[in-house]
Parts: C-alpha cells; structure tokens; sequence
C-alpha cells in the first residue's frame, strides 16, 4: 500500500519530464486552474515564459 501511495504523489516535470514527488517539490507554477511541478528554478522560468510549449506533453498523455 506504501508504494500506491507514493506513485500517486509524483508528478512530471513539463519541461524535462523528471518525476518529481509533488511533497517535496520546491518549484511549481500555476497556470490554467493546475498546479504543474518542477526539479529546478531553470525548469519552472522556461515553463513560466511559455507554458502552452511544454503543455502539449500533458496533451499527448490523455
């Protein structure tokens, strides 16, 4: 049951599609309603100047 739990807490960063455990994720940025996570500030700046570039990785995992 540990290892469910834990899956379930991660999140992938957009821009270099790292899984980041969304409890101890220092970087995260808003956009549209959702939360998205990031392993480093460089990660969330290149998200946050054009967030739709990186949000076509979200789309193709529907």
């Amino acid at each position: 049951m540990n290892n469910m739990g834990s899956a379930l807490s991660t999140e992938t960063d957009a821009v270099c599609k790292m899984q980041i455990d969304k409890g101890k994720a220092k970087f995260t940025s808003e956009h549209k309603g959702k939360e998205y996570y990031f392993c480093s500030l460089a990660c969330k700046k290149k998200f946050d100047e054009d967030p739709e570039k990186y949000l076509s990785f979200y789309d193709s995992r529907k």
